[in-house]
């Protein structure tokens, strides 16, 4: 297709909509036929696929614009392996799901949920996809152990568990929504101080299982010095992230 058809006149790019679909096959004939066809309709799918872009980050924002924080109505008490205990306060997924809903709706976003169990290794691998209306997608994947949950549950019962879990974090991140603490008299250095959750618990666990033999008091006792937890349960959430990354980083370093 030659230079003129990319720069073509407003009728011209007109008939790169759907609409103009008709029109697009006449101008193939008149520019060169077969191979002109298949240039216009790669640049009519280039053009719509970009427009689809643009048309989900606008609904996207809108949304994220509109929708309140999602409250953490729902409280979980936790007996550590030492026989202490702790309570933390979460946002169940109907109470997100509620949140959502209408807003999502209202700007042409709807998302599902896939899932796959990996046998081997006992790991629980949850999608969340994000769609708008005019096609364009988003997914966020979130990976917990199953096996490691609570071995007071049964394995459907463990199953169940890290499914729910999976799916509240992959829409909260597909999202991008936040969480919050009820109207209540807490200080508000609770978040910041609160402790990693079970199941980040049991990724944790998965992830120290992996590592040479010593390796877990060596954490442990670093743990201790820098954050005061002398348990796994004891380490503030938000610290998470960090010590999850970096153990990853160990276990690729330790397979090579």
């Amino acid at each position: 297709m030659s230079q003129e058809l990319v720069h073509a006149d407003p009728v011209e790019l007109a008939a790169l909509t759907p609409a103009g679909m008709p029109r697009l096959f006449e101008l193939a004939v008149q520019k060169g036929g077969v191979e002109a066809l298949e240039r216009l309709m790669a640049l009519q799918e280039r053009m719509l696929d970009r427009q689809a872009s643009h048309d989900f980050a606008a609904a996207l924002a809108a949304f994220q614009s509109a929708c309140p924080p999602i409250k953490k109505t729902s409280t979980a008490k936790v007996i550590t392996k030492g026989g202490s205990n702790y309570t933390y306060t979460y946002a169940e997924l109907d109470e997100i799901a509620r949140t959502v809903r209408p807003f999502l709706h209202q700007h042409g976003l709807s998302y599902t949920w896939d899932s796959e169990l990996s046998q081997d290794a006992g790991m629980l691998t949850v999608t969340c996809t994000l769609e708008h209306a005019h096609g364009h997608k988003k997914t966020a994947t979130f990976k917990a152990p199953t096996e490691a949950v609570s071995q007071a549950m049964s394995p459907q019962q463990r199953h169940a568990s890290a499914l729910t879990y999976g799916r509240r974090q992959t829409l909260i991140a597909v999202l991008g929504l936040t969480t919050c603490d009820p109207d209540t008299d807490a200080a508000p250095s609770m978040e910041s101080t609160a402790p990693v959750t079970p199941a980040q618990v049991a990724i944790l666990e998965a992830l120290i299982d992996k590592r040479p033999d010593g390796s877990r008091a060596l954490l442990l006792d670093y743990l201790g010095e820098k954050f005061g937890a002398k348990t796994l349960e004891e380490l503030p959430a938000i610290h998470f992230a960090w010590l999850k990354g970096d153990l990853e980083k160990k276990i690729a370093r330790d397979a090579k």
